[in-house]
């Protein structure tokens, strides 16, 4: 592997680049198959609790705050309906010939 810091270059060619992604991929420790169940197992429990957690927040927070909300206005009340003016043409005044310097 090329020491940049140094002054050496790197290949530039794919295949230097393809010959260090497989030395790494080389050196790389993978977990056994009863490592990655168990990994699999701890992440799924901890979205599923997560879930449930944020889930039980939602519904304890939207109880208390909903009367709040529905306390302020009258269940029985119907909405006003107001009528809205035609618009109505603006007049602009024309300038006078005394007005003009």
């Amino acid at each position: 592997m090329a020491n940049v810091a140094r002054g050496d270059r790197p290949e530039s060619n794919e295949g230097g680049y393809l010959r260090e992604v497989w030395s790494e991929l080389r050196k790389t420790v993978w977990p056994t198959w009863p490592e990655l169940r168990q990994m699999t197992g701890v992440v799924i429990v901890t979205v599923v609790l997560l879930g449930a957690f944020l889930g039980l927040l939602d519904f304890g927070l939207t109880s208390l705050l909903k009367p709040l909300y529905t306390a302020s206005a009258p269940a029985t009340a119907t909405p006003a309906v107001t009528a809205t003016p035609a618009p109505t043409a603006t007049v602009t005044p024309t300038p006078s010939a005394s007005a003009s310097p």
